[in-house]
């Protein structure tokens, strides 16, 4: 009996322990740890994927000039107003040439999952409407930043709001490009962005350095969407000056999870991916309580 009652209170213990679990703490949408399987996306224009020491990558756009790409989840994310999300991805740009590294990537929320924007500068999102993108630039089209910045886009406009270098670094043209703090040099880099229903961030870190709060900025998501429903992806574009645009791995949640604490270098970043991709379509969405 004395045996009995113990494990009664082990398992008593065990269950209380489990109550204090949230039973709905987080529903990840979109996971890929790497893109060797690219259902759920709709690729567009010269987006496709490749094979490289990475693995299989999305190749947004490739080390060609005047090319533009972009890739979208199949299926529409429910945005509304006050929701939340949060992103986390890891890209590498590669084999630049023509005049200068270019042009870069953004990553891209929109109302259409067929938009597709002008090349070169244009990062193939330009004249995407009802969006909002974040801007990974590596071509000095006069903006601030030179040729290495980030910055917040809307509707389609390349207004580079909020831009900023990561490590300070802000030019990075052919032939100092590989210096470390260049988006375009060779390098694996983790990008980590939050949204609490009306403030954007973005945290990025090159691998082996700390990681940044590079971007900031209020937006109202949903009132530049047009609709409560919005299509997650990529966009990129290539000019007189181009590099392979890849995305390693990506995982979208509709909670501010993925981006609190610190950013998992590769190894652990695996892992966690597999264990996003367990928790799937069982748990239910949040709302954050953020008024705007």
């Amino acid at each position: 009996m004395v045996g009995l009652s113990r494990r009664l209170l082990a398992c008593a213990a065990t269950l209380g322990a489990l109550s204090l679990v949230p039973a709905a703490a987080q529903a990840t949408t979109v996971t890929y740890s790497d893109f060797s399987d690219t259902s759920g996306l709709t690729l567009v224009g010269n987006a496709a994927t490749a094979s490289t020491s990475d693995g299989t990558v999305l190749r947004v756009t490739p080390a060609t000039g005047s090319q533009h790409g972009a890739a979208y989840s199949t299926t529409a994310i429910t945005l509304g107003a006050s929701d939340i999300f949060s992103t986390q991805f890891q890209f590498r740009f590669t084999d630049a040439g023509g005049i200068d590294p270019a042009d870069g990537i953004t990553f891209v929320l929109a109302a259409d999952a067929s938009g597709l924007g002008s090349a070169g500068g244009g990062l193939g999102y330009q004249n995407v409407p009802n969006s909002v993108a974040v801007e990974f630039d590596t071509f000095n089209n006069g903006e601030t930043g030179g040729s290495n910045h980030v910055g917040l886009d809307l509707d389609g406009g390349l207004q580079d709001f909020g831009a900023a270098s990561p490590q300070g670094v802000t030019n990075c043209q052919l032939g100092n490009n590989t210096q470390d703090g260049c988006m375009s040099n060779g390098k694996i880099w983790t990008a980590n962005i939050g949204y609490d229903g009306s403030l954007l961030t973005l945290r990025l870190h090159q691998q082996g350095f700390a990681q940044e709060l590079l971007l900031s900025q209020a937006v109202d998501v949903s009132s530049h969407l047009g609709t409560n429903q919005a299509f997650v992806g990529f966009t990129s574009g290539t000019g007189s000056g181009f590099e392979n645009h890849d995305i390693l791995n990506w995982s979208f949640s509709d909670t501010t999870s993925l981006t609190t604490g610190g950013v998992p270098e590769p190894a652990s970043w695996a892992l966690m991916l597999m264990g996003f991709g367990g928790l799937g379509a069982a748990l239910r969405r949040r709302r954050a309580a953020v008024a705007i």
